[in-house]
């Protein structure tokens, strides 16, 4: 079949947001590398060859970031490359990843995933008794949203009393993201004016340096360099935006997917043990972030294509996720799925025997850098509240939808009904 005979519609309009997974398979096996005719993107969309994709860093570049992401956050991560990347991702990464040198990795994981643990539980408790009385509650906006930007502010050691401002400033980051330009200029405010309220702190932890995150990012240095004030403030600012909207749809779709599977939650509710498999499972099969682009750098050859250099690549998640080249049933959410790798996540995948990784977190070098943080959150956060309340359902009438736009996918609400446990 030609490129022409897919209509560029099926990725538009209501019908796609709702469930995207349609279309995807049908570019999946008639065009796995798809121009779009009037947006000229290119989508890619087969397991195999996003993953090809996404570990290509010479040929396909993330500095088409670099015109939203800067002018919001500054010079971050997402929007660095070669070695500009590699040396800043290795001073940050270790506080969420647990590396920094080899030889440390099993002591300085330990020490990290026990701080993300103790403040996650804190977090969680707080929110949970916020809500337990009222044997209701939306969980999205008495949880799910809350729990993330409360734990990084807890973590960066910032006051609790400030929390609401957070929870304003990182919608109006993300918001920022988009063409609009009366966004992006709220964003680009929102922005200077969270690095001006950053900005005493960090000079504070430069002078007096405790155990918090800030302060790790001070002390943290890479063959002699340090990070510097700006690129502090910067990744700070992203993570709040990265952390708390990846997360808090994640943790969302992970619940709505467990009550509209009811043996599956029971077995979760009975077995707190299976809540991991369950979270890898939410990333493969409704992942929050749909894809990622890419910048082609030189002519890049996939599937008998030439994509151009200059072209932007779409490398769809959700369409290498729900591959059945890969995954069985792939619109299926079942957490006892043989074929899913439900281990560690690594940068590089993981396909073999049969068992393929999903890669909700992306790969590469822009591997989610706090993939860690995101994965304890949605699973002790479930814990917490599966050890406080019983007999959780959907209120009656309110069941949503699953949806999304930018990208991005989720419910938007859950209104759920329980008894104190």
């Amino acid at each position: 079949m030609t490129a022409d005979t897919f209509d560029p519609a099926l990725l538009e309009g209501e019908e796609f947001h709702l469930n995207p997974y349609p279309a995807l398979k049908r570019l999946r096996d008639e065009h796995p590398v798809w121009q779009h005719p009037r947006e000229k993107m290119w989508f890619v969309t087969r397991y195999e060859d996003v993953v090809a994709g996404f570990l290509d860093h010479d040929v396909l570049s993330s500095t088409i970031f670099e015109s939203s992401h800067s002018a919001v956050f500054g010079p971050s991560l997402t929007a660095m490359d070669g070695d500009e990347h590699s040396q800043k991702r290795a001073i940050i990464a270790p506080e969420f990843v647990g590396r920094k040198l080899e030889a440390f990795l099993p002591v300085i994981e330990d020490n990290v995933r026990r701080l993300i643990v103790g403040f996650t539980e804190k977090a969680a408790r707080e929110l949970v008794e916020g809500f337990i009385d009222r044997r209701e509650t939306d969980l999205v906006d008495t949880f799910s949203t809350r729990l993330p930007v409360n734990v990084i502010v807890d973590m960066l050691a910032l006051p609790q009393s400030d929390h609401d401002r957070f929870h304003y400033w990182y919608p109006t980051f993300l918001a920022g993201l988009a063409p609009d330009p009366v966004l992006r200029k709220k964003g680009i405010e929102a922005n200077a004016e969270f690095h001006d309220y950053l900005e005493p702190f960090v000079q504070e932890r430069l002078r007096n340096p405790g155990d918090d995150l800030i302060s790790r990012l001070c002390e943290a240095e890479v063959d002699g360099e340090k990070l510097t004030v700006h690129d502090i403030k910067s990744f700070v600012s992203l993570l709040l935006t990265a952390g708390g909207e990846t997360t808090d749809r994640a943790i969302a779709n992970l619940w709505w997917l467990l009550l509209n599977h009811p043996e599956q939650f029971e077995a979760v509710r009975q077995d707190h043990s299976l809540i991991d498999q369950a979270f890898t499972e939410t990333m493969r099969c409704e992942a929050p972030v749909g894809g990622e682009v890419r910048l082609v750098m030189q002519d890049w050859e996939m599937r008998g294509v030439t994509v151009p250099a200059g072209s932007v690549v779409n490398l769809s998640i959700h369409g290498a996720n729900h591959d059945e080249r890969v995954f069985s049933d792939p619109a299926t959410f079942d957490i006892f799925r043989d074929d899913l790798y439900i281990g560690r996540e690594m940068r590089v995948g993981y396909r073999e025997g049969g068992r393929a990784s999903h890669i909700g977190f992306g790969l590469g070098k822009h591997f989610c850098v706090g993939y860690q943080l995101a994965r304890t959150e949605a699973v002790v956060g479930t814990r917490m509240i599966l050890e406080a309340i019983s007999d959780v359902r959907i209120k009656p009438g309110r069941n949503p939808v699953m949806g999304g736009n930018a990208g991005m996918r989720s419910v938007t609400s859950l209104d759920i009904e329980f008894n104190p446990a």
